[in-house]
């Protein structure tokens, strides 16, 4: 085993995911309560992790960071989000804009179409990937392929088109902005993603950051396999989804 993922929160109350090694524990995001966060980590025998990265800084996924960052923790991010975490962080935090080792595993990050500075990442560790890529309103072809040669994707499929139009409780304004270029994928682009990604040899992908005002885990999942199926491509990759108040599995690769 080089790399391991779990999925701690997804969804649009909180957001926080585990990737670690035999030697190196990292989160992405910690939107959640560091109780949570630890109760989840004890339960796969992760152990405490001291380094966070971050994807952008929409509450979600900021909301506890301060308060891991007052514990110790190095919180890692793209120097385009200082801005956005000015003030927020009181103990140590690393800027960068190229990759980043810590420990055994190499973190890249790439920019994503959102409505603020948000980035996916990548995770590399003896030649095993696995990519983390949400809060995107599309999904270029250029960085599809970017990601087409990781071993496990943790892909973003937030709404399902039908849902959010009948949601009388959200206003036009945020309906058109979930559904923008900058906003989130649907179920139908996060499929036929999955599909190009299962055609190139990702052996597992998990949906995630599923809205639970305008989706559930059955169709985002139902999306996902008629896609595959569209493509003659069922039982190429195994489908996983993560869900907003239980952790995931743990996926070895």
């Amino acid at each position: 085993m080089a790399l391991r993922i779990c999925s701690i929160a997804s969804g649009s109350k909180g957001n926080c995911i585990y990737i670690g090694s035999e030697r190196t524990s990292l989160l992405l995001d910690f939107g959640v309560s560091p109780r949570r966060v630890n109760g989840s980590l004890a339960r796969i025998g992760a152990g405490a992790t001291k380094d966070v990265f971050v994807t952008h800084t929409h509450s979600d996924h900021i909301r506890y960071l301060s308060d891991v960052s007052e514990r110790g923790a190095t919180v890692h991010y793209n120097r385009i989000l200082h801005s956005g975490l000015y003030g927020r962080l009181k103990g140590g935090c690393d800027e960068f804009s190229g990759d980043v080792c810590v420990g055994d595993i190499t973190v890249s990050s790439f920019p994503v179409s959102h409505d603020v500075p948000c980035f996916g990442y990548s995770f590399y560790s003896e030649g095993s990937k696995i990519t983390v890529v949400t809060d995107l309103g599309i999904m270029p072809q250029s960085t599809l392929d970017g990601i087409a040669d990781s071993d496990v994707v943790f892909l973003e499929s937030n709404y399902d088109p039908v849902m959010l139009k009948n949601n009388y409780c959200y206003p036009e304004y945020l309906k058109a902005r979930i559904a923008g270029t900058r906003g989130h994928l649907s179920n139908g682009d996060s499929a036929e993603c999955a599909a190009y990604l299962a055609g190139r040899g990702v052996k597992h992908i998990i949906l995630g950051h599923l809205s639970e005002q305008n989706n559930t885990p059955s169709l985002a999942l139902r999306a996902a396999e008629e896609a595959l199926g569209k493509y003659n491509l069922s039982g190429k990759v195994v489908l996983h989804v993560a869900v907003q108040n239980e952790m995931s599995e743990v996926i070895e690769v």
